[in-house]
């Protein structure tokens, strides 16, 4: 009986091979099973042949999901002339509609209808806006910017479909991506023809992963383990991942990185800004927005607070040192650091704001200097006002300012000195100066020290 339709279904599409479309198989009509629709990805591929038995020389289109193969089969010839259009942009995503059967060991669908999915990488965005902070500045003139990431035309590399990675500032060209049958993304980057594994969204808890490319200099790839996988929407991925041999590190030692489901990194789409392995003072990358087909599907914190098309750099916040003395003034007792778990004090834009923990009422004098700023001589009240646990004063002046807290029950004042508006050097450092931004080491590790803040060498924030 399978010989006999084999060599029927040899009868039908003998012609159909001779005009290089795609053989299709037609089944009886007993064979069919309740209709299903069922989307994954459309690929050409050998005409299913059972052991020995002849097999047409020629390919057909089957619909690879994740869990198994149908081979398309259809008697209508609407049908097959759009499957004869569509085998000539093979590989695509689609859902089909039908019924499926089997027959020996293939499975079937007969095909009713077909929905192609016309996105770029049907799992994962396809225009990302970047914020890169610099670690380096010069006076007003800093190297901050927006970067503008997108997907745009295909290519085809080692005869595959992948689709154009484009940057509006460093590159025209940066790599080429492509989507395989499980949510898995690759990537090629410029300049080379091997390919990596860069996303893989349908991975699970405990799944190792190798040839991994995660951002920076292209690398032979790396081996990670999933971690673990959040709940919600979208799902955060924690890859843990090994570094190479010859690092100068111990074996088995690691570090993590994050996907963000269906967006990619939280730095730049093609992953880290430069990964641990390969130091490099590049500043901080932080995604702002991410889009799909025009349609904003992903905002960070960054860009809830500053906007998606935030093109300058923001406003810091400053947290100005604070000291305690015993006497008159500072300059006839001792001078001492205040504990910042007591009191904080920050400057943003014009807004001062004071923290105090204790829940006393606290007397805020807020002084401006008429003199020389190298001879402090705060001899101009600008507010006095008594409050309890946060107060938050709008500055209007420019110069330099002297702030002053006292408690009757505290047996000493509080002061610290600031200059409005907030510049590079708006927080008075003479007491203890504090570069803007410096390289330290720590635990044989290069770290960036940007004011309180510790980053590792691509961006990403010490926690402590």
């Amino acid at each position: 009986m399978r010989k006999s339709f084999f060599t029927l279904v040899l009868a039908i599409v003998s012609g159909v091979c001779i005009m290089k479309a795609a053989c299709l198989m037609q089944a009886p009509e007993a064979m069919y099973q309740p209709f299903e629709t069922v989307s994954g990805t459309l690929t050409s591929i050998g005409f299913p042949c059972e052991g020995e038995e002849p097999c047409p020389p020629c390919l057909t289109i089957a619909l690879v999901t994740d869990a198994q193969t149908y081979y398309l089969s259809t008697s209508d010839a609407q049908m097959q002339a759009q499957l004869d259009e569509l085998e000539m942009q093979l590989p695509l995503r689609a859902t089909i509609s039908g019924t499926p059967f089997v027959n020996g060991s293939f499975d079937f669908i007969k095909v009713l209808s077909v929905s192609v999915d016309n996105s770029l990488l049907p799992s994962l965005c396809d225009e990302w806006n970047v914020w890169h902070e610099s670690f380096e500045s010069y006076g007003l003139v800093n190297f901050n910017q927006l970067f503008k990431y997108r997907l745009t035309t295909d290519t085809i590399i080692n005869g595959q479909r992948y689709v154009k990675l484009t940057s509006d500032k460093d590159s025209p060209y940066l790599g080429a991506m492509r989507e395989g049958n499980n949510r898995d993304i690759y990537y090629v980057p410029a300049g080379s023809t091997n390919e990596f594994l860069l996303y893989a969204f349908n991975a699970q808890v405990g799944e190792v992963l190798n040839d991994l490319y995660l951002g920076g200099f292209e690398e032979n790839g790396y081996s990670g383990r999933v971690e673990a996988i959040s709940d919600g929407s979208p799902r955060l991925f924690t890859i843990r991942v090994l570094y190479p041999t010859g690092m100068g590190v111990e074996p088995g030692e690691s570090f993590s990185v994050t996907w963000i489901e269906g967006v990619g990194s939280p730095e730049t789409p093609y992953g880290l800004a430069v990964v641990p392995t390969v130091p490099a003072d590049v500043g901080i990358y932080t995604l702002l927005c991410a889009y799909k087909n025009g349609e904003q599907i992903y905002v960070s914190e960054m860009g809830a607070e500053y906007g998606c098309e935030h093109d300058q750099t923001p406003e810091p916040t400053d947290t100005i040192p604070l000291y305690s003395y015993a006497g008159d003034n500072p300059g006839s007792s001792t001078v001492d650091p205040v504990d910042p778990n007591q009191v904080v004090v920050t400057l943003k834009g014009d807004e001062l704001t004071i923290r105090e923990s204790s829940g006393e009422e606290i007397m805020m004098a807020l002084s401006l200097n008429q003199g020389d700023a190298s001879v402090p001589a705060f001899n101009r009240v600008q507010r006095t006002q008594s409050f309890q646990n946060e107060l938050t004063v709008t500055l209007t002046e420019e110069g330099l300012y002297r702030l002053e807290l006292s408690n009757p029950s505290w047996g000493y004042n509080i002061f610290g000195t600031f200059n409005y508006p907030q510049r590079k050097d708006a927080i008075d450092q003479n007491v203890v100066p504090t570069p803007a931004a410096q390289k330290i080491i720590r635990n044989g590790q290069l770290l960036i020290q940007k004011g309180e803040k510790i980053y590792t060498v691509q961006g990403a924030e010490v926690n402590e």
